[in-house]
């Protein structure tokens, strides 16, 4: 922990390298460190009659305006989210931070407790909007200045319903500003599991960043989607996962078998051209859209999106409770794309050969992707009522029956590619309109 400039922490050592570590509360953390674009790259010393803080020695940081270091905004923001709407939110991996030795006054061991006292400049340049920042974030940056974005979000609220309540009462906002409040005492007490290195170089740094990223695997998002399906707790991707396992399991669905599943065992040569994350996504953007979004709607009732009317296709169906109709909406549209577009010998083109190859489109992920975006373009045609009515969808898709979607000339139009997905789609649509 960090008192008076002080910070306690555990020596460790791996292949006779060592680093310390420690816990602190956020509050702590931000005594010490924080976010900042800029880069230190070396200290001079301050003639003693120029000193500003009462410390032993004093320092002056020499950074250099060509290297800095940008965030993600967006990355911050879905972290801000994080903390401020999952009540289980937490980041069990370690904060990286270096302690240049020109900003160390003293350091005391016993054993292999270590306790280290920071110069003065240290704590002072941090209360500053615009002060040095002298412990650099090697790793974690996004972590922290997502805490810091949470902190900020939260005390405006807080600031906004405390001046709503000055001039009025009210029972539900007051019931807010509690929960803000009680909600900001835990983000500042948030304990982080820290790394400290001292004294090194820059270029080590940049090796310790590029190691610990380097060598981290990448969660699959067919696990992560699954590992919704595990849990009770009503949410979007939840009902995404339901969805796609439903429509995978039905025997007179389209999509029966079709759907390359978590855990599944399947025979070698066996055409599976649909995996469950790109389905579950698939579905899932077209509740929430995006991320950030699918993030904040996961710790919501259905009831509180009717609050935020969006024009998602299911996301209507799924703030009414109605997962239903996702299910039947697909089901009815993917088997009129089954039963309209055949080949010479009236076989169709959807249904997937036995040769265990593709031979159009319509049989790839690509292919699934534009036409789903022609049923949310025939959505805006179709009553509601209707949605789940083959023969509708077929008045429609009869029309681009004559489309070569075995793309036979030598100059493939439909590829399998990302970009073909728009082509198709803008294909079957000028056809429907014409």
């Amino acid at each position: 922990m960090t008192w008076n400039n002080k910070i306690e922490a555990i020596e460790i050592v791996q292949n006779n390298q060592e680093f310390l570590f420690g816990t602190f509360e956020i509050r702590q953390v931000r005594e010490f460190t924080k976010f900042t674009e800029h880069l230190i790259v070396g200290y001079e010393d301050v003639d003693e009659s120029e000193q500003v803080y009462a410390s032993s020695k004093q320092i002056q940081p020499i950074w250099n305006p060509e290297i800095q270091r940008k965030v993600n905004n967006s990355k911050v923001e879905r972290i801000a989210d994080f903390l401020m709407t999952d009540p289980k939110a937490m980041f069990p991996t370690n904060i990286v931070v270096a302690i240049p030795e020109e900003v160390i006054d003293n350091i005391d061991r016993d054993g292999k407790n270590v306790i280290i006292t920071l110069n003065d400049a240290v704590n002072n340049e941090i209360k500053k909007e615009d002060g040095d920042v002298y412990l650099t974030i090697i790793d974690g940056q996004h972590r922290i200045r997502g805490v810091e974005r949470a902190i900020i979000r939260v005390k405006e609220k807080i600031n906004s319903l405390a001046k709503v309540l000055a001039n009025s009462k009210n029972d539900k906002l007051e019931k807010e500003h509690k929960k803000q409040t009680g909600l900001l005492d835990r983000l500042l007490s948030f304990e982080l599991l820290v790394t400290f290195f001292v004294g090194i170089s820059l270029e080590y740094q940049a090796m310790i960043f590029a190691t610990i990223n380097k060598t981290q695997t990448k969660v699959p998002e067919n696990l992560v989607y699954s590992l919704f399906g595990l849990t009770k707790n009503d949410s979007p991707q939840k009902t995404a996962l339901e969805v796609v396992l439903a429509l995978n399991g039905i025997e007179k669905s389209p999509f029966y078998n079709r759907i390359k599943l978590v855990g599944g065992t399947y025979k070698r040569g066996v055409l599976i051209p649909l995996s469950q994350a790109n389905m579950v996504k698939s579905i899932l953007k077209n509740i929430s859209y995006n991320t950030r979004q699918e993030e904040t709607d996961r710790f919501l009732d259905r009831e509180k999106l009717k609050e935020n009317p969006k024009n998602y296709p299911f996301r209507n169906y799924y703030a009414n409770n109605d997962d239903k109709s996702i299910i039947r909406s697909l089901y009815s549209f993917f088997n009129a794309v089954k039963e309209t577009f055949k080949d010479e010998e009236e076989e169709s083109l959807w249904n997937l050969p036995d040769s265990g190859k593709i031979n159009n489109v319509l049989q790839t992920n690509v292919g699934y992707q534009a036409l789903l975006k022609v049923l949310f373009y025939l959505f805006k045609k179709i009553n509601p009522e209707d949605r789940d009515d083959k023969e509708i969808y077929k008045t429609y898709l009869i029309k681009a029956k004559e489309l070569d979607f075995i793309d036979s000339g030598e100059e493939k139009r439909y590829p399998y590619t990302s970009k073909t997905i728009n082509v198709l789609y803008e294909d079957i649509i000028r056809n429907i309109e014409s």
